[in-house]
């Protein structure tokens, strides 16, 4: 490869100021009282000396979805289980621990591996992870599927990819109100995919700087404001036999509404760079959050070649009806559902808006622009019941329309309903 992996953390940790966690480092072992324990943190054993744990925690979720729009995409209204996820996480000495995470449903695709990675402490508050993993690019990425305010990720997070194979430094300072992290990866398209195997020697380098000028944690809850600057580039090239490394953007009820022809021939041959920007802010039982993106890929097709830009943005907003804090790990319900007791669970409303636009070169030589959309606009709303603190049930609508991506016009408008039951421990 053109730069090693080694050369490049080299320079990584000259760059870098002292730091502690950025993305969540894997907790240390819990204090129970046995060798055994069960509650709402997983299934823990411990060594007899309590300096080893494995945790064993679940996930599953099962939707109702109907497209209230005609449509020629094939989906039909259904019951389907989105995912089905084990995890496991093993402390081997204090500053060592790993994760395996295993994806059993149909949206695991053809890697059921979601995770696998190492966490390896440096001293201090330094800390390296290593392996397939999400990359420090996007809030709505970053953060746990279960912890959603839709049941889903908006259009924006079609511009970053969902996870990838590399190395992380992370980190924070300034007594915890910055946070950076830099890494090197082997590369994944934008859009839901992930990459497993490199098919070339270039990587892609990433960056994150968080800044939490405001930050407090009241009732166990973390709430406050928060900015990121965050980003990666590298070069995308796409060899015979590896694909064309593009992406394909989905609506909400996962129809793909933008990819580049590659059946025609067109691969990605340059430089694909992301940049972003994101924001959050937090009091009492209101929420909200924001993310921008501008992306920039060098693709080609039988000797043509364009650098083509995409851009997107999210925002949401939240509150707890029961007022309960909000928070990016979702609510924390002051009392689990038992109507003997007079308990209902926690209650919150949201609403979310995106956007995402395709640049003019792309279109006719790279995309078909009578299938390929221009651009997408979704605006959703939402329905949240905690009905305790691992089991949720999401009730959300989604309007999504579009600039072209028809043969004549407009893409017919999306409209979507989806009604979900998610449980984890």
């Amino acid at each position: 490869m053109h730069i090693s992996l080694r050369i490049a953390f080299a320079l990584a940790l000259a760059c870098a100021v002292p730091p502690a966690a950025a993305q969540a480092r894997l907790a240390p072992p819990t204090a129970d009282s046995g060798l055994i324990g069960f509650d709402d943190d997983g299934l823990r054993i411990h060594s007899p000396d309590r300096r080893k744990q494995l945790k064993i925690r679940g996930y599953v979720s099962a939707d109702f979805r109907t497209l209230l729009s005609d449509t020629s995409d094939g989906m039909t209204n259904s019951l389907a289980i989105k995912r089905s996820r084990v995890f496991l996480d093993a402390n081997l000495n204090p500053w060592l621990a790993f994760r395996l995470l295993f994806d059993v449903g149909p949206s695991s695709g053809t890697s059921p591996m979601q995770d696998a990675f190492v966490d390896v402490g440096l001293g201090g508050t330094w800390w390296l992870r290593a392996g397939k993993q999400k990359t420090p690019v996007g809030l709505e990425r970053y953060m746990s599927i279960s912890a959603q305010l839709l049941p889903d990720r908006s259009l924006a997070s079609n511009l970053n990819a969902s996870r990838d194979v590399g190395v992380l430094l992370t980190g924070s300072f300034a007594r915890q109100h910055l946070d950076l992290s830099l890494g090197v990866f082997d590369g994944a398209p934008d859009g839901s995919g992930t990459q497993d195997i490199d098919p070339n020697d270039d990587k892609d380098f990433t960056y994150r700087l968080w800044f939490k000028p405001v930050k407090r944690k009241v009732d166990g809850v973390e709430q406050g404001f928060g900015v990121a600057f965050n980003g990666s580039t590298g070069i995308e090239r796409s060899p015979a036999l590896a694909g064309a490394r593009l992406p394909s953007f989905k609506t909400p009820a996962q129809l793909t509404w933008f990819n580049y022809a590659e059946a025609a021939g067109v691969r990605a041959t340059g430089r694909h760079t992301r940049n972003g920007l994101f924001s959050y802010f937090h009091d009492g039982a209101f929420g909200a959050m924001a993310e921008w993106f501008s992306n920039t890929q060098v693709v080609s097709r039988a000797g043509n070649t364009a650098t083509v830009g995409t851009g997107g943005w999210m925002a949401n907003v939240q509150y707890s009806l029961t007022g309960e804090r909000s928070a990016q790990e979702g609510l924390l319900p002051k009392s689990g559902f038992d109507p003997a007791k007079g308990g209902w669970g926690a209650w919150q409303i949201g609403a979310r808006a995106a956007r995402v636009d395709i640049a003019d070169g792309a279109f006719p030589t790279f995309a078909d622009p009578a299938v390929a959309a221009h651009g997408a606009l979704e605006i959703g709303v939402g329905l949240n019941w905690y009905i305790t603190r691992q089991t949720k049930i999401q009730l959300a609508y989604e309007h999504t329309t579009f600039d072209g991506g028809a043969k004549v016009g407009n893409r017919k408008a999306e409209r979507y309903v989806l009604l979900r039951w998610q449980a984890y421990f």
